[in-house]
């Protein structure tokens, strides 16, 4: 839980596997300009292997229509890409941008099933949200760099498909993504506070753990996000009463 960009990069159709490692070896020297920039905090080296390919992996899943509450889910991993994470600042989870290509079918609840992920793609998403842990700017330092860096691909020849939670793109309105910024914090203020009252967590020990504990706001953050966890708070409340009858 927490605010979050979505994104899928595509290669163009006609891209072969000597095309889309070029492609990421100059979107890799994009993240390197961001990161003399200051934009960025790090960009790492670019991986093929087996272990970093498993970043890029999919999932399928599937009801199975005479049993309504089992699902089948198959992993599908990438059969050649080439991927790297840029570490884009404190508390703000890694951007992956890279290309792979995956099978055309893999099998599913004991059947072949067609993946339908052509061409050389790769979709990810990277949370952003505790970057507002170091302020409001730190967090808008961070956020922006992952849309502006998404957006760069696109002068690759690339087509990239944003979903931003922020709301910050596309009309770039840092005005909305504050309001989106402090909502989700409040959010998740009250539901960590609220669990952890349930845990009893009042030397702080209990297994209830969220970064946004680390907030230097998080008393107000919580109070802000009571109106939106209502409900949740009311189901804590039932849930006390249950314990103690």
């Amino acid at each position: 839980m927490g605010l979050t960009i979505h994104y899928t990069l595509f290669a163009p159709e006609t891209t072969d596997a000597a095309g889309a490692r070029e492609i990421v070896l100059r979107m890799r020297r994009r993240a390197f300009g961001f990161k003399q920039r200051g934009r960025v905090d790090m960009v790492h080296p670019l991986g093929d292997d087996r272990k970093s390919l498993r970043w890029a992996r999919e999932w399928m899943f599937r009801r199975d229509p005479h049993h309504p509450t089992r699902e089948y889910q198959a992993e599908i991993m990438p059969r050649a890409g080439w991927i790297f994470p840029v570490s884009v600042g404190k508390d703000c989870e890694p951007l992956w941008l890279g290309l792979c290509q995956y099978p055309q079918e893999v099998l599913l609840g004991g059947k072949w099933a067609r993946t339908r992920l052509k061409g050389w793609r790769l979709h990810g998403f990277c949370k952003t949200q505790y970057a507002s842990l170091h302020g409001w700017e730190y967090f808008q330092r961070c956020h922006c760099a992952v849309i502006d860096l998404l957006v760069e691909a696109r002068s690759l020849g690339m087509r990239v498909v944003i979903n931003d939670e922020g709301e910050y793109w596309p009309r770039r309105s840092l005005k909305t993504l504050r309001v989106e910024l402090d909502q989700m914090n409040g959010v998740v203020a009250a539901a960590a506070g609220a669990l952890k009252d349930l845990a009893g967590d009042d030397a702080g020990t209990a297994p209830v753990q969220s970064p946004i504990f680390k907030h230097p706001h998080f008393e107000h953050l919580e109070a802000a996000g009571a109106k939106h966890t209502a409900h949740l708070t009311e189901a804590v409340e039932l849930i006390k009463q249950s314990y103690e009858t």
